[in-house]
């Protein structure tokens, strides 16, 4: 691997964990030589991580105004659910049948961690993610994992915006239980309590997004310069 390569990496992982963790906030600018310097390196690996996530959609191009982090919104929410209850309840319906003993211990250490006490609500959320993630793994189908970390790639940015504002965390009580079901449940039950969850979810992002709650650089457009280090 080079060099350049290897930083244009480095630039693309810490920029994406700076947006999910929002960091960089919906809205905020891009300005690569801002972000060069928080990386220490020069301003062609941040400019192809800028271009890769751009094409992955978290990074918005606005003709004569400049490059922004993606703004929250409230169709792509409303999308990231119905795909959710697309796939998650067969990938856990498929996990049931193909999980080893191995893999469900893995399932159950991953629950545990979305409700650790002294972890941070960045942390949380990152392992409320990885558990679904872990989820469609487990079902070995391939195609599926990539679509899932897409969709709670957004979840958790939205989240991680909420910690931002000070707002109240949103708290799961399904993942244990959809863990349990995956060991020992039958398809339907296992449909029905993945069902129940992202419903559950749903309700509590569009709730918040529709009580206004966001304020205007959360769910606006373009707005804020460079976010202060974190």
């Amino acid at each position: 691997m080079s060099s350049g390569s290897s930083m244009a990496q480095q630039a693309y992982a810490s920029l994406k964990r700076d947006i999910i963790r929002c960091r960089l906030r919906p809205g905020d600018v891009i300005i690569e030589a801002w972000l060069a310097e928080r990386y220490g390196m020069s301003k062609t690996p941040v400019r192809e991580a800028i271009n890769a996530l751009r094409r992955e959609g978290l990074v918005v191009v606005v003709p004569r105004r400049g490059t922004f982090v993606k703004p929250t919104d409230l169709g792509d929410l409303q999308d990231t659910y119905r795909l959710r209850r697309l796939l998650e309840p067969e990938a856990a319906v498929l996990a049931s049948q193909r999980a080893s003993d191995e893999d469900l211990d893995r399932l159950d250490a991953l629950s545990a961690a979305t409700v650790a006490e002294n972890a941070s609500r960045p942390d949380l959320n990152e392992a409320n993610r990885l558990l679904h993630v872990a989820i469609a793994e487990v079902a070995r189908v391939a195609l599926m994992i990539p679509m899932i970390n897409t969709l709670h790639e957004e979840i958790e940015r939205f989240l991680n915006l909420r910690g931002e504002l000070g707002r109240p965390p949103y708290t799961s009580v399904n993942h244990g239980r959809l863990v349990e079901t995956i060991r020992r449940g039958s398809e339907d039950e296992i449909r029905q309590v993945a069902l129940e969850g992202i419903e559950r979810s749903r309700q509590y992002m569009l709730d918040t997004l529709l009580s206004g709650e966001n304020d205007s650089n959360g769910a606006g457009g373009p707005g804020r310069g460079p976010a202060r280090d974190a």
